[in-house]
């Protein structure tokens, strides 16, 4: 079970009822990236190659993914930037734009880990996207809903749009990437306040490997499209965190290819809900606090019978998340959960983080039985709603005495990044 940057092993009983559910699996491109990457660029899905898009535009803004995503920047970034200056576009000319939606601001300690070596001694500009910050943001009009569409200044005003990122399983937005690196990426906070509202998150659509029908992808696809975008570059990964697909091109079109393909290979169905549930929420990066880790409680949950148990792993070495985050935690303890929701259920009542503290509110809603190995102290785990553990083993044996030798238990390695699906 991946955990931080390592792994925890788990030996379980061939006597048990187990299922393991896994993503299908696919070679990494390995040798063959450079060459899948320039016929990506030189090929790409729905629009002309990024050279002849480049030709004869001034400037360029190239939005990638934050800490929190194992986006292979490092990869990807110099293919695009060659394309780019290829074309005619100085590199004092080129901005990167880091889509934190509402996350903390990337540290410029961390810009190496971020873009690689190569591309930060290339002395091309990085900047963050603050959400909260009125001097970077431009209103540009408002969705059919009525959401106001207020996104990155630099973003706009670019006459070359790049947006890269990772598609995997989203657990509110369907999949990752696409649109997404605009909305929530580079938008101000009064759009996420309607993105990210209480109607948004509660609709039984908005969740994981679903598009259809699901309003936050409907709100991203909009917001995305008054923007503007000339061209994406999208990767998905395998187990390994290796680069298995790229999809470039059209931000519809390529990352709909994409989604399809990961899809395929990270949805896993299985005939009835479970008792227990064992998962990981997918190792280093997205398990470096609880503010992540509600997304691997949340796909546990869809396969899991009401009172039935979670063991999660999960470092969270870098704590709770935001003071906001914590607050709010606090607060549903306190109010409970209708009150809470009712709370903020309007653009004016609304908090940052409350959207990641609604789904939770999903998962409690089905069962309050959860078991967390991380290595948060015994202070952070009052804002969890979870027990804490000290092994696998230990969380194993407490879900087998509430729900006894016979319990039915599905295993995910891979956390967020595997969806389970009832057949039915």
């Amino acid at each position: 079970m991946p955990y931080g940057k390592e792994e925890k092993i788990l030996d379980l009983d061939k006597n048990l009822n187990v299922s393991l559910l896994k993503k299908r699996e696919f070679r990494g491109l390995g040798d063959t990236f450079d060459i899948e990457m320039m016929k990506s660029l030189g090929l790409p899905f729905g629009t002309r190659s990024l050279s002849t898009i480049a030709k004869r535009k001034k400037d360029c803004c190239i939005v990638i993914s934050d800490t929190t995503r194992p986006v292979p920047n490092s990869l990807i970034l110099p293919y695009i930037i060659y394309d780019v200056r290829f074309a005619g576009i100085k590199k004092e000319n080129i901005t990167i734009l880091i889509a934190n939606g509402s996350h903390e601001p990337v540290p410029e300690s961390m810009f190496e880990k971020l873009v690689g070596k190569e591309v930060l001694e290339e002395n091309i500009k990085i900047i963050n996207h603050d959400a909260y910050d009125d001097t970077q943001l431009k209103k540009i009009g408002e969705t059919s809903s009525g959401c106001p569409v207020i996104v990155n200044k630099k973003y706009l005003e670019a006459d070359l749009k790049i947006c890269t990122g990772l598609i995997e399983p989203h657990f509110m937005a369907g999949y990752s990437g696409g649109r997404k690196s605009i909305c929530p990426g580079i938008v101000g906070i009064e759009t996420l306040k309607v993105f990210h509202g209480v109607k948004a998150m509660g609709d039984p659509n908005s969740k994981s490997c679903q598009l259809e029908n699901n309003p936050v992808d409907e709100m991203a696809r909009e917001v995305a499209s008054m923007a503007g975008c000339d061209f994406i570059v999208n990767v998905s990964l395998n187990e390994k965190k290796e680069v298995d697909g790229i999809y470039a091109g059209d931000i519809f079109e390529a990352h709909e290819v994409g989604c399809r393909m990961v899809a395929y290979t990270s949805i896993v169905k299985i005939k009835e809900p479970v008792d227990i549930v064992i998962a990981s929420n997918g190792g280093y990066p997205l398990d470096q606090n609880f503010y992540q880790t509600v997304k691997g409680l949340v796909e546990a949950s869809e396969i899991l019978k009401p009172d039935g148990v979670i063991i999660m792993a999960s470092k969270c070495e870098k704590g709770i998340g935001k003071k906001e985050f914590k607050e709010l935690l606090l607060e549903v303890k306190e109010k409970g959960i209708k009150e809470f929701l009712k709370s903020h259920d309007s653009p004016e009542t609304f908090k940052s983080d409350q959207w990641e503290v609604q789904k939770l509110t999903q998962v409690l809603e089905k069962t309050k039985n959860i078991f967390m190995l991380s290595s948060l102290d015994k202070e952070e785990y009052k804002y969890t709603f979870s027990t804490k553990i000290n092994t696998l083993e230990e969380g194993l044996k407490k879900a087998l005495k509430l729900k006894g030798p016979n319990a039915k238990i599905a295993v995910i390695p891979q956390g967020p990044y595997v969806v389970g699906k009832i057949k039915n």
